[in-house]
């Protein structure tokens, strides 16, 4: 009974392996059909999905007064959808501009406050931006406004915003720097006006960039599923280290050749790169060859992700001193 048991551990022990790779495999299969849907739903959307900042609160501190620009509901700011679409066209706006206009600062002083180093600040001027005759039908319209003088020097600004906005970032910029900050559940912002809270935003928007980034977290994970399976060693998790590592370079990399102007590539052409990245990548995990090559591939497609977000800084409009502090911030933070 002992040698019967002991001649059929060999096999049962075979049997056990194959039955895990067949596991991994289908497990495999899954993970790709999954990241492969994602990537559709993900492509059906617009081009650039890496850049949500064009629509972000922006807020410019001026010696004297400070400049505004943001997207909002058209309904908040007094427009009537005559078309019952739920959308804003351009015959609608031409119709109503004026009128609105004539009431938008009673509007803005109702549901938007500034205060600079804790003096708050008097709304004086407003109005909804031009917009073109063949400009797209939206929920949102664009806003221009500003505020009369403040005493003293600008240290510190103070925000309440309780219009209905596409995008809770806001991006304070005064002289040399740019703070980049989100708006709290209650909409309400505090930001410091220094360079070293410039900085300290970007590191945690590189943070922000990885958590939101379901691009990068989809490759990542497919990736590295082929090289840890079903077990965890030190020997796995080194290799998913240097593959965390070399799509972190090869990103950075690129984000700043592209940032800078020296590798100008079109959103139109990188944002497809991305996605058959994820999907190509989902393929080589189910073939679980090429194990040497994966840092390297790696670090491929890091470089077509940072292309990807490239753009998204670029229209932060950082000034010349503050570009390579902002940049090493934002790559610390991924």
């Amino acid at each position: 009974m002992r040698a019967g048991t002991a001649a059929d551990l060999p096999a049962r022990r075979r049997l056990g392996a194959e039955v895990r790779t067949k596991v991994q495999r289908l497990l495999g299969a899954l993970l790709a059909g999954l990241t492969c849907a994602v990537v559709i739903l993900l492509g059906a959307g617009p081009a650039a999905a890496h850049d949500d900042t064009g629509d972000a609160i922006a807020l410019t501190v001026t010696d004297e007064r400070v400049l505004g620009t943001a997207f909002v509901a058209f309904g908040d700011l007094g427009y009537d959808d005559t078309s019952g679409d739920g959308l804003l066209d351009a015959e609608e706006r031409s119709e109503q501009d004026a009128s609105v206009a004539e009431g938008l600062v009673a509007v803005l002083r109702e549901h938007v406050t500034i205060a600079v180093d804790g003096e708050e600040t008097v709304l004086i001027g407003a109005g909804p931006a031009p917009a073109g005759d063949e400009a797209e039908p939206s929920a949102y319209v664009e806003i221009a406004f500003v505020t009369g003088p403040y005493p003293g020097d600008a240290s510190e600004l103070d925000l309440t915003w309780t219009l209905a906005s596409p995008n809770e970032q806001v991006l304070v910029s005064v002289d040399d720097d740019l703070v980049a900050a989100h708006l709290s559940g209650d909409g309400d912002l505090a930001v410091s006006l220094s360079s070293i809270s410039a900085v300290r935003s970007f590191f945690t928007s590189g943070l922000d960039h990885v958590a939101s980034g379901l691009d990068h977290l989809l490759f990542l994970v497919v990736l590295t599923f082929a090289v840890v399976g079903s077990v965890v060693s030190r020997a796995t998790t080194w290799r998913v280290v240097k593959l965390v590592t070399a799509f972190t370079v090869g990103h950075a990399v690129s984000l700043g050749l592209a940032y800078f102007g020296i590798v100008p590539i079109p959103v139109a052409i990188v944002e497809p790169a991305i996605a058959l990245s994820v999907v190509a990548t989902a393929f080589l995990a189910l073939r679980k060859k090429g194990e040497s090559l994966r840092p390297w591939v790696a670090a491929l497609v890091g470089v077509v992700h940072g292309l990807g977000f490239a753009s998204s800084l670029g229209s932060l409009g950082l000034a010349a001193g503050d570009q390579v502090a902002a940049l090493a911030a934002f790559n610390l933070g991924i």
